[in-house]
């Protein structure tokens, strides 16, 4: 397959989201500031979400457990309880809006923004390194990052 271009579905749906960990506020920035033109392309259309507004609001990381880690398929396949951590039911949340993976109304990709405070330069995680669209993602932000600096 060497030499070969792969070509994907075009994506119709973006989701970008900020304030995963409610004290990394550079995401929460982007996000309400959703009309920037970084964000809009006339290809798709881009959704915004502050993924953890309790904690966002307070200032702190998590209110009861880091919401990153409540996306496991047993977590959301769970049913939603009272009882449960906040972050479980926000999770459970944000999957009936915009997922489940997979289905005929989720978001094509998610883009959620983090920072930190150690001494890095940017990065972007990807879930797989045959993940081919962050991938592409990640070089499109190599270059930005180049031009701008």
């Amino acid at each position: 397959m060497t030499g070969e271009l792969q070509r994907f579905p075009p994506l119709g749906r973006v989701l970008v989201s900020g304030g995963t960990h409610g004290n990394e506020l550079g995401g929460v920035c982007v996000v309400k500031h959703k009309s920037s033109e970084c964000l809009q392309r006339p290809s798709f259309t881009t959704q915004t979400v502050i993924s953890n507004p309790r904690a966002t609001e307070r200032g702190v990381r998590q209110i009861d457990t880091d919401l990153n880690r409540c996306f496991s398929a047993e977590i959301l396949g769970q049913c939603e309880s009272v009882d449960s951590p906040y972050e479980v039911q926000r999770a459970l949340e944000l999957n009936r809006t915009f997922g489940p993976r997979g289905s005929e109304h989720a978001v094509d990709f998610i883009c959620d923004l983090h920072n930190t405070s150690a001494n890095t330069q940017s990065c972007l995680i990807a879930g797989l390194p045959t993940d081919f669209l962050s991938l592409q993602a990640a070089r499109y932000l190599q270059v930005l990052i180049l031009v701008f600096n």
